[in-house]
C-alpha cells in the first residue's frame, strides 16, 4: 500500500523498450563486456539468474523494466528483503541490477541508472560473527567419516581434505582435472587451482592430504568415464538429470556440496550457515589459529587482497582475548591461595 502512494516519474528520457531487446542487450553484455570479456560459465550464469528474477518481479508489479525508476528499485530492495534473503544476497542482487542498467545506459536506452546508488540494508552482525567454521575435534571427525573401502569414501576424503586442510571452494573441487594433481614438487606435492576471475593458483599439499588423493587416483579408473579428464567423477547416478549426474562423468558443484552436506548432517555437524564454504571458513580460521602466517593463508585461499582474509585473524584474536578465560583464571588463582 505505501509503495501504491508513492508519485513514480517516469525515468528521464527512457523510452519502453521491449523487454526481449533489454534482454538481448544484456547477453551481449554478458559475453563482451563482464570480465573483459572473460567471464566464467557461473558468473553468466549469476548474472542472467538474477536478471531474470528482477524481470520477474517487474511482470508481477506491472513495472517495465526500461521505465523503472528509483522507488520501483527501492521497492524490489525491499522485496528481497521482505523474502528473507540474506544482507550479502540482496547486496549480490543489487549489484547484478545496477550492472544491468549501466547496459541500458551505456546502449542509449536510457539516460540513467535508476540503481546507480541502491545500496543493500545495513548488516547490524559483526563479520566475525557471521563466519562459520567448525572446530579442530569435528575437522578430524569429518575426514575420519568416509568409508575408506570403498571408491566413494576414497573419493569422498580427498574432497573433504582439499576443502578442509587447503581451503578450496566447492566450485574448484568441480573443476579439478587429474593433469593438475602434481605429487612431485613440494613436500607433498601441489595442485593447480583455477579460482574466481579464472585465476590460477598453485596450492601445496600436506602428506596427508597426497595419501587421500593417491588413494582415490588408484581406483578412480575403474569407475571413470572412457575420456573423462575431471579428478572427481560421480560413482553412481546422481541426484540430476543429465551428464552432470551420470556416473563416470566430472561431478557438478551441487554433487560436491551435497557429498559434504551429507557427511555434515551424519556427524550432526550440520547447521544454519555451516555447509562447504563453512570448511574453507575452517582451514583459514584453524591455520591462523595455529600460528600459520596471514598473507599465506590469503595467498592459499586466492584472496586478490589480504585485507578480506583480516577477519580470521579478527576471530583469533577474539577467542584469544575472551575476557571470560581472564576472569576465571583469575578465580582459579583465588581459589588455590
Amino acid at each position: 500500500m505505501e509503495r501504491q502512494l508513492t508519485t513514480r516519474q517516469q525515468a528521464p528520457l527512457a523510452a519502453r523498450v521491449p523487454t526481449g531487446d533489454l534482454l538481448a542487450s544484456f547477453a551481449d553484455f554478458l559475453r563482451l563486456d563482464v570480465a573483459q570479456g572473460d567471464a566464467s560459465p557461473e558468473t553468466i550464469r549469476t548474472y542472467w539468474g538474477q536478471v531474470r528474477q528482477y524481470l520477474d518481479w517487474c511482470t508481477a508489479e506491472g513495472v517495465h523494466p526500461a521505465l523503472a525508476t528509483e522507488d520501483d528499485l527501492k521497492a524490489y530492495r525491499a522485496h528481497l528483503v521482505a523474502s528473507g534473503y540474506k544482507r550479502t544476497t540482496v547486496a549480490t542482487k543489487l549489484a547484478v541490477v545496477r550492472r544491468f542498467y549501466q547496459m541500458a545506459q551505456a546502449r542509449g536506452y536510457r539516460a540513467d541508472n535508476p540503481a546507480e546508488g541502491l545500496k543493500a540494508p545495513r548488516e547490524h552482525t559483526d563479520r566475525t560473527e557471521r563466519v562459520k567454521w567448525l572446530p579442530l575435534l569435528a575437522v578430524k571427525r569429518l575426514l575420519d567419516a568416509p568409508d575408506a573401502e570403498t571408491p566413494k569414501g576414497k573419493r569422498d576424503r580427498a574432497i573433504l581434505a582439499l576443502m578442509a586442510l587447503h581451503g578450496l571452494r566447492a566450485v574448484e573441487v568441480h573443476r579439478l582435472d587429474v593433469g593438475d594433481v602434481d605429487f612431485d614438487t613440494g613436500d607433498a606435492g601441489q595442485v593447480t587451482v583455477l579460482g574466481k576471475g579464472k585465476r590460477t593458483r598453485t596450492v601445496l599439499l600436506v602428506e596427508e592430504t597426497a595419501t587421500y588423493l593417491r588413494d582415490w587416483l588408484a581406483v578412480r579408473d575403474d569407475v571413470a568415464a572412457e575420456g573423462e579428464t575431471a579428478l572427481f567423477v560421480n560413482v553412481h547416478w546422481g541426484g540430476h538429470n543429465g551428464k552432470a549426474g551420470e556416473a563416470g562423468h566430472r561431478m557438478s558443484r551441487r554433487g560436491v556440496r551435497e557429498a559434504v552436506d551429507g557427511y555434515l548432517e551424519e556427524l550432526g555437524l550440520k547447521a544454519e550457515g555451516v555447509s562447504c564454504h563453512a570448511l574453507r571458513h575452517t582451514f583459514a580460521t584453524l591455520s591462523k589459529a595455529a600460528g600459520a602466517d596471514l598473507l599465506a593463508i590469503s595467498k592459499a585461499l586466492g584472496h586478490s587482497s589480504v585485507t578480506t582474509t583480516q577477519v580470521y585473524a579478527d576471530i583469533v584474536d577474539k577467542v584469544g582475548n575472551n575476557p571470560a578465560r581472564f576472569l576465571v583464571g583469575a578465580l582459579k588463582s583465588v581459589a588455590s591461595e
